[in-house]
Parts: C-alpha cells; structure tokens; sequence
C-alpha cells in the first residue's frame, strides 16, 4: 500500500514508495508541487531522491512515476554512492585540502586565543581557543562562516557587471545554505546562490550566476532561454558537464573535496 500523505503546496515534504511497489526495499523520495511545472521531474543529489510535479497530478500518479523508474533511480543512486566511497573523508582538521573558486587552500589548525580564521597565501590559518571542545565541529563552523563571506563579497563585487545583469537587473542576491541545487531565481528577481558552489572554479560559478540571471528574462528552461543563456556563454554545456563530474562532492560537506582538472 502506499502511506497516507498530508498534502503538501509549497516547500519539499517527504514520501516513501513501500516495497511492494519498488523491488526489495523501500523508496523514500521529497516531492516538491508547482503551479508552473507541467511535468513530472526526478532528480538525486546526495543519494537522496528529489521529485518535482505539477499542483494537480495526483499523489498515487506521481508515486506510480517514480516507481516506473526503478532501474533509473537504482543506478543513479549506486554510481553516486561509487562516487563518494572513492573521496576521501573529511574530517576537518589540519592539513587538509579545500577549493575557494578552483583554487586549493590547505588549512592549518592551531590554538589561539578565541576562535578566528583568516585567509594567508593558499592557506586558511584557523586558531582555536583552548576552551574548544569540539575542534572538527568548530573548524567547519568557521569554514562555512568565511565561505559566505566570501562569496557574498565576489557576488557584490562581480555580478552587477555582468553583460546578463546588465540586460535585466535582479532586485537582490544573496548567499543561501542550499545542498541540493546551487542557485535559484525567485518570482520576486532575487537571485540566491549556494555558498557550497564557490569551491568551484571561477569560470563554473559565472556559468551558475549567468543561469539565474538569465531566469529574470525568461523563468523557464524554454528554448528561447538557452538560447539566451548560449549568448553570453557559448561554452556553457562545459560547465553543465564539470558540475555534473563534480557537483556530488561540492554538495556534501562530508567530502568536500575534488580534483580542479
């Protein structure tokens, strides 16, 4: 049987397909509804399954769906989960390796006084205060906290001279926590991005910038809107291909890490 869901109009809410329905083992899936989607979509990031689909389809028909791509989501899935087991783990601590816009940054954790970091050469310099009982845990509170700085500065600094913003001038943007897409354009022209996205190199994250910008001519993905997106960027699909590589990694923050080649 399927489980008896509330429904739900905006945001993500959680299903689960029991194994009846999908093979040997249950399918727990996050369904998003929209008034302007005509279809239904799937997609999965992390190992988690992602459904998006129109207001007026049917809870049992989009179950239906997603159970019908059985073989599709099995295989995703297991190459995402290949994929991780062969990063190495992050532990957050000294000597590691992290990436702001393509570029390594080793990070060098020692005591301090209180807890600060700072940006010197290819390195973060982290001190932490002696009182820290949770060194992983505080290093990557701070890592996060300068990643968002910094990826607030660069947008600030560089996205209102873009040739895109130019055209059609968002009325905000703003760095966002997000850990399932990298960027979003909203009704009310307010471009957010993941700060996760700023490990990438600089030329994928003006690809992700010019994406949404070019959402507030066209907020669709219509013909009409590649083509717009292929005008200012004719190389774009190189950067569809690079975070499709890489983007599993750059998402969770268990293995934040990759090869910039």
């Amino acid at each position: 049987m399927f489980p008896v869901s509330l429904f739900c109009k905006f945001g993500w809410q959680r299903y689960t397909i029991f194994a009846s329905q999908f093979g040997d083992l249950p399918l727990n899936y996050t369904l998003s509804r929209s008034k302007r989607r005509r279809t239904i979509g799937i997609t999965i990031k992390q190992g988690k399954v992602r459904v998006a689909a129109p207001e007026s389809v049917a809870l049992h028909r989009i179950d239906s769906f997603v159970a019908s791509k059985q073989d599709w989501i099995t295989r995703h899935l297991q190459a995402q989960q290949t994929r991780l087991r062969d990063l190495p783990k992050r532990l957050w601590q000294h000597g590691e390796t992290l990436f702001w816009l393509g570029q390594a940054m080793r990070l060098e954790v020692r005591p301090g006084h209180r807890n600060t970091i700072e940006a010197i050469d290819n390195t973060l310099q982290i001190r932490l205060s002696r009182r820290c009982t949770q060194p992983a845990a505080q290093t990557q509170k701070l890592v996060q906290q300068w990643f968002r700085q910094q990826a607030q500065h660069w947008l600030d600094t560089h996205l209102a001279d873009m040739p895109a913003a130019i055209a059609t001038p968002p009325a905000a943007w703003r760095i966002a926590n997000y850990t399932a897409k990298w960027g979003a354009c909203s009704a009310q022209k307010t471009l957010s991005f993941s700060w996760r996205l700023f490990a990438a190199p600089e030329w994928v994250v003006r690809y992700v910038v010019l994406h949404e910008l070019c959402h507030l001519t066209h907020f669709n993905h219509s013909p009409a809107y590649w083509a717009l997106v292929e005008h200012y960027d004719t190389d774009y699909r190189e950067a569809e291909r690079w975070l499709k590589q890489h983007g599993h990694s750059l998402l969770n923050d268990d293995y934040f890490s990759f090869s910039p080649h």
